[in-house]
């Protein structure tokens, strides 16, 4: 059996950041002539690329796991590789609970993982860590993209030097390794080069891009001004800005460029001061509304994305309602709620000062009844408005697009009247907004504005 008879599919779970590593996988194997595919039926190897990041996502991935041993018992597979966050955090355990895996690698540049294939193929146990070298600070250009060529994912650092009391991410990605400037300038020309219009960066914590590098380093404004300056790059959209020690020149740059669209997803957790203390956050209530407040000042008309956590240790109800009355108020265009589980590791993991999860997951959708009920009131005023759209793909006679103010997967959709199929992916049209459709608007062409 040759290279390419050998058939590879990856499953992959998590978030953007995880994504990546996925792309990478992909890249890897496919740069070694594998047969990649996106089904595990049929396949001779599966690959799993997990995630860890709270209870239910390593319930997921382990979940996945036991289906993908299921088919391996009844001939379907003959390997299955488990990778990523699960293995990296917690490995005695699932190397104990698994023992049929062929091999568990953990987060690294997976430049050996079709070394690692043809060691299963072949019997053996792959159980050192054996995916490559650790992810500090390189380039990611052999990432064979999962996403359509209007947007890519792309990280500029890896890790967070933060302590935040419920959050295990550190001690699974590690601290703040940010990639030189030119590297990453160099990984969006690459991506523009491959069709991309919108390159979406993602890290665990965006706005500490550069602090590993000295006070004289490149910080976050110096890199989206050099990005922003790429030929052919239509959007630069900044996710994951941690809101203590902001950046503020990020807003003169925001202001500057065209290519950086007015909108930041800045998770603030939550609002109440004394949550915020027990969340380890480094602010208060009052700098939360003051940062958010500043930037609605210093970036006309900027879109504003945070999440919340609700039911974290020390949130009852008086701390809950004052969230709540904070999203009434202040009228936060994008929000995202996560209802608080314990983690191991973590210093609130063992603080017995919390809600029941019921409870918490009932405040979640308390919550989040509030804010759909802000986001179709901020839709609904869009009506009739003009803006350009940049299209992800169709659906039936419509072609699914976004505005500047929605970022891919997570925010909403506009939804254009398409009967001809005109609009591939990639296109960038003018429309005019006729209905706000729930969630989602609905809008048809004003003119078509595709680049070249």
């Amino acid at each position: 059996m040759t290279v390419r008879d050998i058939r590879v599919a990856l499953v992959h779970l998590g978030c953007a950041r995880n994504l990546i590593d996925s792309e990478n996988i992909l890249g890897r194997l496919g740069s070694e002539g594998f047969t990649l595919t996106g089904e595990v039926a049929g396949a001779d190897v599966a690959v799993l690329n997990t995630c860890s990041f709270i209870g239910e996502a390593r319930d997921e991935s382990e979940g996945a796991i036991e289906q993908m041993l299921d088919a391996k018992r009844a001939g379907a597979l003959r390997s299955v590789i488990v990778a990523g966050c699960l293995p990296e955090k917690f490995r005695d355990d699932v190397e104990a609970k698994y023992p049929e895996v062929d091999a568990f690698l953990g987060l690294s540049d997976y430049s050996n993982v079709a070394r690692i294939v043809e060691e299963v193929l072949k019997g053996r146990k792959v159980r050192e860590d054996a995916g490559g070298r650790a992810p500090q600070g390189q380039g990611e250009f052999l990432r064979l993209l999962q996403t359509p060529r209007s947007y890519a994912y792309l990280r500029p650092s890896h890790g967070c030097d933060h302590k935040c009391a419920f959050c295990i991410i550190p001690a699974i990605r590690g601290t703040q390794a940010s990639k030189p400037l030119e590297v990453v300038v160099e990984e969006t020309a690459n991506l523009v080069q491959q069709g991309v219009r919108e390159v979406v960066l993602v890290a665990e914590d965006t706005t500490g891009y550069g602090t590993d590098f000295g006070p004289d380093g490149p910080r976050l404004p110096e890199l989206v001004e050099a990005m922003a300056q790429v030929p052919g790059l239509r959007w630069l959209r900044v996710m994951y800005a941690y809101p203590n020690r902001f950046p503020w020149r990020l807003t003169e740059v925001m202001n500057a460029y065209d290519t950086v669209v007015p909108y930041l997803d800045i998770p603030t957790q939550h609002i109440s001061t004394p949550v915020l203390k027990r969340m380890r956050r480094g602010g208060t209530g009052d700098s939360v509304r003051g940062i958010l407040s500043r930037l609605r000042e210093e970036v006309p008309g900027i879109t504003l994305r945070t999440t919340v956590l609700v039911g974290h240790p020390g949130e009852g109800e008086a701390e809950f309602q004052e969230l709540c009355d904070f999203l009434e108020e202040f009228r936060i265009d994008r929000v995202g709620a996560f209802a608080y589980s314990p983690e191991r590791g973590t210093p609130a993991g063992d603080d017995p000062d919390r809600c029941s999860h019921e409870e918490a997951r009932e405040r979640q959708g308390r919550l989040m009844e509030i804010q759909a009920r802000v986001h179709a009131e901020l839709q609904a005023e869009r009506v009739g408005e003009e803006c350009e759209v940049l299209i992800d793909g169709s659906e039936g006679d419509w072609a699914i697009g976004r505005a500047a103010s929605d970022a891919p997967e997570v925010d909403a959709i506009v939804r254009v009247a398409d009967p001809q199929h005109s609009y591939s992916t990639g296109s960038m049209l003018r429309v005019r907004i006729t209905a706000a459709d729930g969630y989602d608007l609905e809008a048809v062409p004003v003119s078509a504005a595709a680049a070249k």
